[in-house]
Formats: structure tokens, C-alpha cells, sequence
């Protein structure tokens, strides 16, 4: 089979292409013009880079028409960071391509389309959160989430087109964006500094990157699964109890201070997924618990460390 991922090049998309790859298909992956595919380098022969502009309309229906991929796992999205998530481009940049794409991979017969959703789309609703619920964004960013899928999902119906949209909870992983909780605690507590947190008494639902590849193509292969998944370990932790497990990894013995930060007016205080509907139509479950996941996590920060200190040393001596 044939698999095309969106945004190949990111955390989400390299792991889901990745995980494709391993598990025997044929993947086009499809990076911004100009950014970096080094998460792809080492990926096969199995595997399309393409570089390609998706809100170009004829760019994607040309690459749609060389490629002819059976799914499309659509990951890229513009505007993840937090300060931009009531940015405009969150409409610009994303509705419209979401949109196109779909279509352009209809008129070549891809048989299933899966969109990557958000937690942000239900809102703070502060407890176990299930596929029934009503949703309720309050950025731009989950309102944008909600909006395409609510428009893919009708567009794929009139196509014909098998469909499922995955809602990420939260995830981490090595090769994550530094300036996430994880491994924004794990570069500091690598460095020595304690790092300033809330009480930390927030329960927070952490996948695993490889948890959330896998769970991704677990969907694209089984024709029963569609519609909405929640996508998360369905195990929220304190997040004060992350921050001193990472501290017990990252620098043994630091002493940490809780509370010197305030909580943030729209604090979120309880994000859990109930993964009950994804593990009953896919069979799928986490395989990697939160301890061995920071410890890999912790692990790979620490190499890219050495990895950087050799390179300088070599620099140096030449």
C-alpha cells in the first residue's frame, strides 16, 4: 500500500511515516520547500520525499496525480506553537488545504483519509474526555482543528471516501520542539538550572511519539476504523509527578521548588482521552509507559549533547 503523510518532516509526521515504512508500505512524504527532511535521512528506499507548497491547489493536485497514494495521513498544519494559536493563519493556512487535499486525492482514488485533531477542539472540559462529547474550542487553533474536520469528513462522504479524524492529547518524544514542557524541563535540568513550574497539580495525559506512529497506521489499515479516536494513554499523571520523574533522569538529587509560576487564567486542569473506542476497533494499546518514555526521551537529549560536544571538539582541532 501506498501512504502519503503531510508535514513528513515534523515530530508527528516523521514518526507516522516512520512507523509506515516499518510496518511494509510505500510512503510519499511531503515537506515545506526549503525546510529540513533530516528526520527522513535515514528512512529507505520505500520513501518519497516531496517537496511541495500545500496551499499551492495545482502543485498538490499534480503531485496527487504522479503519486496516486491508496491513503493520505494528513499531519501538517500551520501554527502549532502556543503564541500562535489565535493567530489568522490558523484559518488561512490550514481550512482551505486540508480541504483541497482531500479533493485532489479523491480525484485520484485514495480510498481513505485520516486527519490529525486536537484536544484543543473539546475545549477545558477537565475531565475524562470521550469521542461523545461536545466540543467546545476556545483558540483559534481548536476551532480551526474543528472546522476542517467537520469539512474534510463531508467532503470525503460525497467522495465516497473511507474517513477518521485522530484527536492528540499530548505527546513527547525524542526530536520534540524544545520549547515544549518535556523537553524544555529535561535541556534545563541537563544544564543544571532548576527550572520554575506551577504547584504542578494539573493531571496531563503524555503518548509516547512511537504510541501515537503506531496507533496512526493502526487506523489507516483497519477499514472499520472510522470517524472520530481520541488519541492519548488514557493515563494522566500530576504533572508535578512528570517533573520530578524527569528530575530523578535528568539531574538525580536537584531540588525543585513547585509554585513559583502562577497558573494561567485558562489553565487546563484535567486532559485525559478515553481510548476505549481506538483499542476496540483497532486492537492497538500504548507499548511504551511514561517511565521507559522519559527515559529514552532523557537518553536522546543526552546524546544529542555529546553528539554536539564532539562535533566542536573536532571543529577545535581542525
Amino acid at each position: 500500500m501506498k501512504i502519503l503523510v503531510t508535514g513528513a518532516g515534523g515530530f508527528v509526521g516523521a514518526a507516522v511515516a516512520g512507523e509506515a515504512l516499518r510496518a511494509g508500505h510505500d510512503v510519499v512524504g511531503t515537506v515545506r520547500p526549503g525546510s529540513s527532511s533530516s528526520r527522513l535521512a535515514t528512512r529507505g528506499s520505500r520513501l518519497n520525499v516531496v517537496g511541495l507548497d500545500l496551499r499551492d491547489a495545482g502543485e498538490v493536485r499534480a503531485m496527487m496525480r504522479t503519486h496516486r497514494p491508496d491513503v493520505i495521513i494528513h499531519v501538517a498544519w500551520s501554527g502549532v506553537s502556543n503564541k500562535a494559536r489565535s493567530d489568522r493563519l490558523q484559518i488561512t493556512d490550514n481550512i482551505e488545504t486540508a480541504c483541497q487535499l482531500l479533493e485532489a486525492g479523491a480525484e485520484c482514488g485514495v480510498s481513505k483519509f485520516i486527519g490529525m485533531g486536537s484536544q484543543g477542539e473539546y475545549g477545558p472540559l477537565d475531565r475524562k474526555i470521550a469521542e461523545t462529547d461536545l466540543p467546545h474550542p476556545t483558540t483559534l487553533y481548536g476551532a480551526s482543528k474543528l472546522a476542517v474536520h467537520y469539512l474534510t469528513r463531508q467532503l470525503a462522504a460525497q467522495s465516497g471516501m473511507s474517513y477518521a479524524w485522530l484527536r492528540i492529547f499530548s505527546t513527547y518524544g525524542p526530536g520534540d520542539n524544545p520549547h515544549w514542557l518535556i523537553p524544555s524541563l529535561i535541556d534545563q535540568m541537563l544544564d543544571g538550572r532548576r527550572p520554575q513550574t506551577t504547584l504542578g497539580e494539573q493531571l496531563w495525559d503524555c503518548l509516547f511519539i512511537d504510541d501515537i506512529a503506531t496507533a496512526t497506521v493502526a487506523v489507516a489499515m483497519m477499514p472499520t476504523a472510522e470517524g472520530i479516536f481520541n488519541l492519548g494513554s488514557g493515563q494522566p499523571l500530576p504533572v508535578r509527578a512528570i517533573v520530578e520523574k524527569i528530575r530523578d533522569l535528568a539531574s538525580p538529587g536537584m531540588e525543585l521548588v513547585f509554585g513559583e509560576i502562577p497558573y494561567r487564567s485558562d489553565q487546563v486542569w484535567h486532559m485525559e482521552a478515553d481510548v476505549a473506542r481506538l483499542k476496540a476497533l483497532t486492537r492497538w494499546a500504548p507499548r511504551v509507559d511514561i517511565d521507559a518514555g522519559l527515559a529514552a526521551t532523557v537518553g536522546w537529549h543526552r546524546a544529542q549533547r555529546l553528539a554536539a560536544t564532539n562535533t566542536q571538539g573536532s571543529d577545535h582541532a581542525g
